[in-house]
């Protein structure tokens, strides 16, 4: 599998979903993660998602990711750093990872408004 080079944006508190669609699999996922990272050599994560927590199965071969507003309602706009790795059959592969820059928002929402 090739590693996609991309670059994201989303606006901090706000949703992030996107689907992924793995061409040849014909079996599901055995483990997915979609991280973040100020520094990628860090350890400290602003947000991770795995398989049923923000990775969900859409059909053969087709997932969704999702990152909820409250993921990132307190990170910093700025540069970070993401990836998506998968595995399937004991092999790892990272098919995504780039840059996600956080931008701020300017319109809040609050309950009951």
């Amino acid at each position: 599998m090739v590693t996609q080079e991309t670059n994201l944006q989303m606006v901090t508190g706000d949703t992030l979903a996107f689907g992924v669609e793995i061409e040849g699999l014909t079996q599901d996922l055995q483990e997915a993660y979609f991280s973040a990272k100020v520094d990628p050599e860090s350890e400290e994560y602003i947000f991770s998602k795995t398989l049923q927590n923000g990775i969900t199965k859409v059909d053969t071969g087709k997932y969704r990711v999702r990152v909820a507003p409250e993921d990132t309602a307190d990170v910093q706009a700025g540069t970070y750093y993401y990836d998506l790795r998968i595995g399937i059959n004991d092999d790892i592969y990272t098919i995504m990872r780039g840059k996600l820059k956080m931008v701020f928002d300017v319109t809040e929402i609050t309950e009951g408004a």
